[in-house]
């Protein structure tokens, strides 16, 4: 299973801005679950997604650019999830992904840092 934030047209967004986490089943092609997404209501935006994808039990986390701070990198590596990067804006079912990397960590890790400064849009 794949745990992701999207819009409401299912296009995955950066987890703080996304208005859905949803648990996608890529064998069968289809969503399983789509709840609010809990960042919407918490300090610690991206950490509460990751929180929230490992309690659903999802196996990968398809994350927008932007998406995995340092906090939900950890928590999710801990958790052995497989955390996979795409565009943000990309269709739910893309396969235009690419594996974590220390660069994606520090670029997400900056952006949280500037929302929490300047708030987001």
């Amino acid at each position: 299973m794949i745990c992701t934030v999207t819009d409401p047209d299912f296009r995955v967004r950066i987890f703080s801005r996304g208005d859905l986490l949803v648990l996608y089943d890529e064998t069968k092609g289809e969503i399983v679950l789509k709840k609010k997404n809990p960042a919407l209501d918490s300090p610690m935006k991206r950490p509460a997604v990751a929180k929230e994808c490992i309690r659903l039990g999802a196996d990968k986390v398809l994350a927008a650019h932007g998406s995995l701070c340092f906090p939900a990198f950890r928590m999710l590596k801990k958790a052995r999830i497989k955390m996979l990067i795409t565009d943000d804006g990309s269709e739910l079912k893309t396969t235009n992904y690419w594996n974590v990397n220390w660069k994606e960590v520090m670029y997400s890790s900056f952006l949280a840092m500037t929302e929490r400064i300047k708030g987001h849009d």
